[in-house]
């Protein structure tokens, strides 16, 4: 099957330093997608840790797939879509929608095998991702807030996904600094590790 690596309708881009950038992909409606195994080799992977406080991937892991931990991160800001996973015992289907996203242990985690997702309601990730000619060598820790937080440590930046200050990017933020997210106003939190 031919498809293009991507496939969307629209991405705008929203530039955050040289090395990163935040994208807004809206996929295209009842689409099914086959994103292959080892796609991920643009993104530095991280030392795995097993998931454990966010559930839609724990939920996964648990049921036996197969993750890896990369400096990324998506997060579901509408729509939905199927995302089907491959277990050790077939084929595990898990629905996507608003909040659901991929961070915990300061990245992001992507299936480690193949999976396929299908598009629905225009589905729209906001992701981190690094730029294809990534130059610094430095190492990025990500966090996802969705309730008003302090910051533990310093932090490079805090993109807000959705809510009122949607695609805004507020720099340099000092450590006890508070984060204004809620359920509806997702923050993407970036620092130096």
């Amino acid at each position: 099957m031919i498809q293009h690596i991507n496939p969307t309708v629209s991405e705008d881009i929203v530039p955050i330093s040289g090395d990163l950038e935040v994208r807004y992909s809206l996929f295209k409606n009842d689409i099914a997608y086959v994103r292959p195994a080892g796609s991920w080799r643009l993104w530095p992977p991280l030392a795995f840790v097993s998931p454990t406080t966010n559930r839609v991937i724990a939920d996964m892991y648990d049921a036996g797939v197969a993750w890896d931990l990369h400096e990324h991160v998506s997060v579901a800001i509408g729509g939905r879509a199927d995302y089907l996973f491959t277990g050790p015992d077939g084929e595990i289907s898990q629905e996507w929608s608003f909040g659901f996203h991929n961070v915990e242990n300061g990245g992001g985690y992507l299936p480690a095998g193949a999976f396929t997702r299908h598009f629905f309601d225009d589905f729209t990730l906001c992701c981190v991702i690094q730029k294809l000619k990534r130059t610094s060598g430095l190492r990025y820790h990500f966090e996802v807030f969705t309730a008003p937080a302090l910051l533990k440590a310093n932090a490079l930046f805090v993109h807000y996904a959705t809510g009122a200050r949607q695609r805004q990017t507020d720099f340099e933020l000092a450590a006890g600094q508070l984060i204004e997210a809620s359920p509806t106003d997702i923050a993407i939190i970036g620092s130096i590790s």
